[in-house]
């Protein structure tokens, strides 16, 4: 199994926004700019020239602020996924040599956004979230509960498989506009602390810890082998490029 980081991506989708962001700054400095000229220099008389100035005023400093944020992006994407890396080393302890799988972790492109890691090979795809929280999960079907610090049970804020189900649609999406829409894409959560305590009822998603990997994916995804060597191919193609 080879354990990947597609660097490029990341790379390549932190400068679309610092490029973006600088144009659309640079936008809003004009509109500013322009709707300052149009108070001191009324061209379009009386009536006319401050609604416009103040309206140009107000759409630039959005853009303005619009191309501060997308910058700020750019410049701080994730370069790597390091709970990531440690779980695809996990896994090879059960995938070990077999090249045919690809583990591409920290995924991020433009039309499938960011997702902690895919699992690609003869099974298909399988999505990852992966988290580091800590303490006593419950997972009843696709919602969570947390013992809190006195000992109680409540609804967690923080739902892992809501994410993954979000990023499991995202690729069955992303594939299909390439022509892959027949590859299956599964999902999986898995808690990468050491300190955690798992529980989990009629999940909606498997949900896992990186000892017990092998044990939650040989009950559905690495049942079967659904894909062949050109699918996966591509698969990792459209995930890499």
């Amino acid at each position: 199994m080879k354990n990947i980081n597609p660097s490029k991506n990341v790379n390549r989708r932190g400068r679309f926004y610092l490029f973006l962001g600088i144009f659309i700054f640079l936008i809003g400095l004009i509109l500013i700019a322009s709707g300052i000229l149009l108070f001191l220099l009324p061209i379009l008389g009386t009536t006319l020239s401050t609604p416009v100035a103040i309206i140009s005023i107000i759409i630039g400093g959005g853009m303005t602020l619009g191309g501060l944020g997308l910058m700020f992006r750019g410049t701080t994407l994730k370069k790597d996924n390091l709970l990531a890396y440690d779980v695809g080393e996990a896994m090879r302890s059960f995938l070990g040599t077999d090249a045919r799988y690809t583990f591409l972790r920290n995924v991020s492109k433009r039309g499938l956004g960011y997702i902690d890691a895919v699992l690609v090979g003869p099974p298909g795809a399988l999505v990852f979230r992966i988290v580091d929280y800590k303490g006593e999960w419950i997972n009843e079907g696709p919602y969570w509960r947390v013992r809190t610090k006195n000992g109680k049970l409540r609804p967690s804020t923080k739902n892992p498989t809501r994410e993954c189900a979000k990023d499991v649609y995202a690729l069955r999406k992303y594939l299909a506009k390439r022509n892959l829409s027949r590859v299956p894409v599964y999902g999986v959560v898995v808690f990468a602390s050491d300190r955690v305590k798992l529980r989990g009822q009629a999940p909606v998603i498997p949900i896992a810890e990186k000892h017990t990997l092998y044990q939650i994916l040989s009950r559905d995804y690495l049942r079967e082998e659904r894909i062949n060597s050109p699918q996966i191919r591509k698969v990792v193609d459209a995930l890499m490029d």
